[in-house]
């Protein structure tokens, strides 16, 4: 019984990694074509340097064909230094084609202007770009104490202004020690964009598994049910799952490149993915309409037994949704500790 159910949980898991694998290629093909990395950048520095700026990306704005003209709202700055920042050469280069689009940072931009922003931003460069902000030099030798007369001249309303002051205060009159601290304040606020940023693109990812589980017709509870009751589809899920166990020390693209060819193999073998005519309804004598005939119905039982059926295929979808939430390299994790537990096999008695 021990071997039985850790086999059927092995085809479960790696149906689990295979499916979360595909979602995270496409998630990310999604965000990229939006342009959500770059405007997560943009949002995370103008929160830092500007005190606000945290505008939602609805809808609309992830659709708009066009750009929009600054709007500042009445406690934001007209001009903020967001915009003169990723202007700085060693930013605005690092932009597609080295052209950023006009107003990056204070208006909300179309998808194409989007894909031209820079998707990642060293602390390094954002340093240099905000010395060099602070105190144009061109030859690079900015001293400590013209970045403190810079800093000291700006108005109190300036919301850059006390932190930096702060920053100053640490360095104690060492420029390079006070460089090393705006970088270290800029890795802090990316760790918090990293996590609007994944916040944001885990609804991407529920949606396409939604349409690939419903398109592909891959159900949990269906797929459980098949592995634990026929024993050939078992073992061979089993063996495959073995040979793809070692995807967790690969990407997701790698991973799925090698997991096409161990999907198509277990398919071959009756794996029950995918749409067909269920085989009660292809009896020369069977009475079946369209949901009988896909599985979502059972013809065989009444209007409540029905109803249960649906309700069970529902949940194995949403079961097969929420199983990408973790993550591939979650489950191909899984999948390895469980092969060893299965080559271990159970605990010798005393």
């Amino acid at each position: 019984m021990d071997s039985l159910v850790v086999q059927t949980a092995l085809g479960l898991v790696l149906v689990f990694g295979a499916l979360s694998a595909v979602v995270s290629v496409l998630t990310e093909s999604v965000a990229r074509f939006m342009g959500l990395r770059g405007e997560y950048l943009l949002r995370g520095i103008r929160s830092l340097v500007d005190g606000g700026g945290h505008f939602k990306l609805g809808l609309r704005d992830l659709v708009r064909r066009t750009s929009l003209g600054p709007s500042p709202k009445q406690h934001e700055p007209a001009e903020p230094l967001v915009t003169q920042l990723m202007m700085q050469p060693i930013v605005s280069r690092t932009a597609d084609k080295g052209s950023l689009p006009a107003n990056a940072g204070n208006a909300r931009l179309s998808g194409a202007a989007r894909r031209r922003l820079p998707s990642y931003l060293a602390s390094r460069s954002f340093a240099r770009a905000l010395l060099d902000l602070l105190v144009p030099n061109s030859s690079g030798d900015t001293t400590f104490a013209q970045v403190k007369a810079a800093i000291v001249g700006w108005p109190d309303s300036n919301p850059l202004k006390k932190p930096l002051l702060a920053l100053l205060v640490e360095a104690e009159g060492d420029i390079t020690k006070f460089r090393q601290s705006v970088e270290q304040w800029y890795d802090d606020q990316m760790d918090r964009v990293s996590g609007w940023y994944k916040r944001h693109v885990r609804w991407i990812s529920l949606g396409v598994a939604a349409v690939l589980v419903v398109l592909f017709n891959v159900n949990a509870i269906g797929i459980t049910r098949s592995l634990y009751t026929d024993e050939a589809l078992r073992e061979t899920v089993v063996s495959q799952a073995a040979s793809s166990a070692n995807c967790s020390d690969k990407d997701a693209g790698d991973c799925l490149s090698d997991l096409r060819e161990e999907i198509q193999k277990v398919r071959a073998s009756g794996f029950p993915i995918g749409w067909g005519t269920v085989s009660a309804c292809t009896l020369p004598d069977a009475s079946c309409n369209w949901l009988d005939q896909r599985g979502l119905t059972d013809p065989d039982q009444g209007t409540g037994q029905d109803i249960q059926t649906l309700l069970l295929v529902l949940a194995g979808w949403a079961l097969m949704v929420l199983a990408t939430v973790p993550g591939a390299r979650f489950w191909f994790d899984a999948l390895s500790r469980l092969g060893s537990l299965r080559s271990s096999g159970p605990k010798p008695r005393k």
